[in-house]
């Protein structure tokens, strides 16, 4: 467990260094790690948050139901004049309990408002991300906002694909999307990442 929990410590704390050196991306191997051949390279959330960042991509990264909540604050803050809505029910609920009551699910389809869905896997080797219908409606505003966990973090579509699988057995969701995060459909797109 310890090991576990040190080598947890060590992927939150390079991914918030390489998020602070947006500049300056590259991978760092911890002294410690050495010897049991664990790199940074080897960890898809930390090869996603650098694909994104080299890509010059809008990504917010949080450990804490409080950051959670700071910075979906900051999103809405930078677009006030658009509505907020969520495609899951339970995560709207989730986030209302964090104080963020400008947060709707979906009633109907918004039109030039911002959208908040949860992803399924996020994929390193391109940083894309795979959705479903299986997490909600899934339903593209002006703005989107892209719900992912650390631990959803694969290398490849294919291990996404295999992770879908696992997760929803024999019955997939009728829509699953790889979304490229730079698609010109949206006025802009956020990853909100939280460690879990």
């Amino acid at each position: 467990m310890i090991k576990e929990n040190e080598k947890k410590e060590f992927i939150i704390k390079n991914v918030r260094t390489a998020l602070l050196n947006k500049n300056t991306v590259k991978t760092i191997v911890h002294d410690g790690m050495r010897s049991s051949a664990i790199s940074m390279a080897d960890d898809p959330s930390v090869v996603f948050v650098e694909n994104v960042i080299r890509l010059k991509g809008n990504i917010l990264y949080s450990t804490t139901e409080e950051e959670i909540r700071m910075q979906l604050e900051r999103i809405l803050d930078k677009h006030p004049n658009l509505g907020a809505y969520c495609s899951s029910g339970a995560l709207t609920q989730f986030f209302n309990s964090l104080g963020v009551a400008k947060i709707q699910s979906y009633s109907s389809e918004p039109g030039n408002d911002i959208g908040i869905i949860p992803c399924e896997s996020i994929i390193a080797n391109n940083a894309s991300v795979l959705i479903s219908s299986g997490q909600g409606d899934l339903i593209f505003p002006k703005v989107l906002v892209l719900f992912a966990f650390t631990s959803q973090a694969v290398s490849s579509w294919r291990d996404a694909v295999a992770r879908l699988k696992n997760q929803y057995m024999d019955k997939l969701p009728d829509k699953i999307i790889e979304l490229n995060l730079f698609n010109p459909r949206f006025e802009s797109v956020y990853i909100l990442l939280t460690e879990d």
